[in-house]
């Protein structure tokens, strides 16, 4: 990965501490990993999966990365409208009647798309995005618990003192944007309470439940009241919606919008909760249309680029890497025109296989190591289905992070950074590091704050001193 030289030289100093000081290491990181523990960032039960080194960006970097991500999060809301209102678009992203049935809810305010995570590989001052998760981003209150953890040891490493370190604490940030939505929705339903009550809605199993109790803790800690609850749990009484037996106002959607369609007949009580304006649902059912990998596609199509401005089709070509369904046709790849099926066949070294509306790193093949066997068999079972994609293959940044047992050692990991938006504005960024190049946490990765770092400027002594 290239790095700013300030950068450079706090990881130079970072590992040099740690090598040269082991047992307060290893002591250090059992002491995070207990402040994990009591602070309920965890996940199936254990500690957060983490590695005992943040990933450090320099100023410079943090400026590209809200410039980007912010132009692309309205890029992103803009899409769902033409979406919406452009029959040719519908139809290339080919979702199913159920899907369009959801997303034809109005979410009740303005813009659909409240909360977003789009993953994506920073190398020096080049981002390219991989995929946008839309419709039910993780992590904001584990990152943020994972920097508190991480600044307080810091405190302890005199190098440290020569870096000023920006934090940022989303869950305010979250919880504004939750009610900036619901004020809005509330404008034509005045006899909804000013302050509401909200439902965090996921299935009771997920492994991220932990962060729903300390969403819940934190939301009631500022007055909103807050339950837990399933898509299972919704009832109507009296043209009001209860979730376990409480009346809720305002719904955070945690739940995967396909894992709804896929228990629609036990779900519907809730989905009627939504359609009929019963609560208001963050995020709307919309936002699934661009959490869809084929969005990637259709946003850098040269038939559309007329609904995005100059700049805005700048941005698409320097950070959306080629991307289109996987089908038996004939596209246009890098201005050369290819029989697609083939081509993929035969290119695998340059490109990625995955499927088009899945997330956690699931059934992602990276082309370069997957047998050509196992390749074209992919390319067989997938091709006539339009819900698989084929994507450049982009190099994947790596950093050095510590393993530690009984001893610290420095090993190579790939690493994704993950910047979140929130109601379109730059949130902080998390970062997924693995020793495989499919990077996710559900598949044995860990998670690390991404902190950026400034280095102070040298204090000179007066003449008088």
């Amino acid at each position: 990965m290239i790095r700013p030289p300030s950068i450079r030289s706090l990881n130079e100093s970072y590992r040099n501490h740690f090598l040269s000081s082991q047992k307060q290491a290893i002591a250090d990181y059992q002491q995070l990993c207990r402040y994990l523990v009591e602070q309920n960032c965890t996940f199936r039960g254990d500690p957060m999966p983490t590695l005992f080194k943040p990933n450090f960006i320099s100023p410079g970097q943090q400026k590209l990365l809200i410039r980007y991500v912010e132009m692309m999060s309205r890029i992103l809301s803009r899409f769902i409208s033409l979406y919406m209102d452009h029959p040719e678009i519908r139809e290339i992203m080919g979702f199913s009647e159920q899907e369009n049935d959801l997303f034809s809810i109005d979410p009740g305010y303005k813009n659909p798309l409240v909360i977003s995570r789009l993953d994506a590989f920073l190398n020096g001052n080049q981002l390219k995005f991989l995929e946008f998760n839309c419709d039910s981003p993780a992590g904001i209150a584990y990152a943020d618990i994972q920097e508190q953890g991480f600044r307080l040891l810091f405190d302890n490493y005199p190098f440290m003192k020569q870096y000023q370190i920006g934090y940022m604490f989303r869950q305010q940030i979250l919880l504004d944007s939750l009610l900036k939505s619901y004020r809005e929705f509330r404008e034509e339903r005045r006899h909804f309470p000013a302050k509401p009550v909200i439902a965090i809605v996921d299935w009771k199993e997920v492994s991220t439940y932990s962060e729903f109790e300390l969403h819940r803790h934190y939301f009631k800690s500022n007055g909103i009241e807050t339950v837990i609850a399933s898509p299972l749990d919704f009832s109507i009484r009296g043209g009001k919606s209860y979730a376990r037996g409480q009346e809720v106002h305002l719904v955070y959607k945690r739940v995967i919008t396909r894992e709804l369609l896929e228990r629609r007949g036990e779900v519907e009580t809730f989905v009627e909760s939504v359609r009929n304006g019963l609560v208001c649902c963050c995020n709307s059912f919309r936002t699934a249309i661009v959490g869809n990998k084929k969005v990637l596609g259709v946003i850098a199509d040269k038939r559309f680029r007329t609904a995005f401005s100059r700049q805005e089709q700048a941005l698409i070509r320097e950070t959306i890497p080629w991307t289109t369904v996987l089908a038996d046709t004939e596209v246009s790849y890098h201005g050369k025109k290819v029989q697609l099926s083939g081509f993929v066949s035969s290119n695998k070294e340059r490109l990625v296989l995955k499927p088009s509306n899945s997330y956690g790193g699931k059934d992602v093949h990276i082309g370069k190591e997957t047998s050509q066997h196992i390749w074209d068999r992919l390319i067989q079972d997938h091709i006539g289905g339009h819900s698989w994609v084929v994507q450049d293959f982009v190099p994947i940044p790596t950093g050095q992070y510590p393993e530690i047992n009984k001893r610290v050692v420095f090993k190579p990991k790939y690493v994704n950074i993950n910047p979140y938006a929130i109601n379109g504005s730059y949130c902080g960024t998390i970062t997924r590091v693995s020793a495989s190049q499919v990077i996710n946490v559900s598949a044995g990765g860990g998670l690390v704050p991404t902190l950026t770092a400034r280095k102070k400027p040298v204090q000179r002594k007066s003449d008088g001193a």
